[in-house]
This record gives structure tokens, sequence and C-alpha cells, in this order.
């Protein structure tokens, strides 16, 4: 681990967003994901901070919307932080309903991160339309958006229920406690990496949850909408 953020600091020193350099101190080379659950304190010192990203959830299933999530998907883009957005799935849910959900709240600008969906549990009983369904999603969001979504989940849960799918989509994977990710089946290997759930950042009371991002500067800047 010691190792990758060395290489992120060698990669993303001279990386340029919204007109302002990052800081030198590998640890903020690290970006992260908040929700109504984190207290933000002061997006001042957030964005001195200069994490590499701030991935906000925006929406759940077909009709709930993060009450922090228009004011704080805002005020990051005001501060110069490079913003991402996510829909937590719900399998249970019309698809297409669902995409038609987060794009009514999300408007995504060149600069942002691609679309992000959230897939970690199955609502019983399971539908024999589950991938079929998600891909249905996955479509109506890349139409919208111009840019194919990412994926969020573990390895576990995608090994034991989404296998049989062939994504196709950059992923971010959840793994704690670990040297390196493991990769669930369909991906050759990781874009976003959730590593812990213990992030300390100035500007949020308590902790958060942060990921690596993997790839240089430009691969950094080939994710984001153009």
């Amino acid at each position: 681990m010691i190792d990758l953020r060395r290489a992120l600091v060698s990669a993303l020193a001279l990386l340029l967003v919204s007109g302002s350099a990052w800081a030198d101190d590998a640890a903020l080379k690290t970006g992260i994901d908040l929700s109504h659950h984190n207290e933000v304190t002061d997006w001042s010192e957030i964005g001195k901070a200069s994490p590499l990203f701030v991935i906000l959830k925006a929406t759940d299933g077909l009709d709930w919307l993060d009450p922090t999530f228009v004011d704080r998907f805002r005020t990051a883009g005001n501060e110069g932080v490079v913003r991402g957005a996510y829909h937590y799935y719900e399998t249970d849910d019309d698809p297409a309903k669902q995409a038609e959900w987060f794009i009514s709240n999300v408007t995504l600008k060149a600069g942002d991160l691609p679309p992000i969906v959230d897939i970690e549990h199955i609502a019983a009983p399971i539908d024999d339309d589950l991938l079929k369904d998600f891909d249905t999603f996955l479509g109506k969001l890349e139409a919208h958006y111009g840019h194919a979504p990412i994926i969020y989940t573990g390895p576990n849960f995608w090994d034991h229920a989404m296998k049989e799918s062939l994504p196709g989509k950059r992923l971010w994977i959840a793994d704690y406690n670990v040297d390196h990710p493991e990769i669930p089946d369909g991906w050759n290997d990781w874009t976003i990496w959730q590593y812990t759930d213990s992030f300390d950042l100035s500007g949020v009371n308590g902790k958060v949850d942060a990921s690596y991002f993997n790839g240089s500067a430009d691969d950094f800047q080939a994710v984001l909408i153009k």
C-alpha cells in the first residue's frame, strides 16, 4: 500500500484540476465518498486538502434523493474538486425508472466523473431477469450521459450474484484490509479501489470511505466527462 501511495504521488503531483495544482502529501491523493451519513463541517477545508475526487450519493431506487446531494454537489464544484455521483441500485425496482430517477436529479458536466452505480445487495426473491435488468439500467445511463457508468461492488457479492455478467465497464471495487484488491469475474483490473472506511479528512467530522485511483494523471483525465 505504501508503494501505491508513492506511485500516486509521482503520477499525480502535476495534475491540474479546475486550475488548481494538487498538494504534495501522499494521503491527499486519496478520493473520498460521502452520503448523508457523513457530516461535512467545512467545504473550504476539503478544497484545501485537495482529495483526488469526491463521490456523493445521489439517489436510491425509484424515488429517494440524498438530502445532502444537491448542495454538496454544487459546493464541490465551486471548490474545484472533481465530483462524482452514484445511484444505489435496488434489484427489486424497475431498472428503467431507476435510471430515469438518477438522470432527473443528476446533471454531469465536463470534468466530472461518469455516472456511478452501487450494486452490492439483492432483494429477495432473486429475479431471473436480474442481469438483463441491470444491463438495461446501465444502458440508459450511458445513452444519456455519453459515458459508460462506473460499477461499484464487492468481489464476493459480484462473484456470487453477478458473475455471469460481463460488464465491460470501469470497476470501483470495495475491498478492505488487503494489499491488493480482489478482481471479480468479468474484469481484468480496477479503476478505483475503496480501500478503507476509516479515513480522516479535514472538513469532515468522523471517518470516511476512501479510495485510490489506478493510473497516471493522463489516465485520470481520460476517465472524466469531456
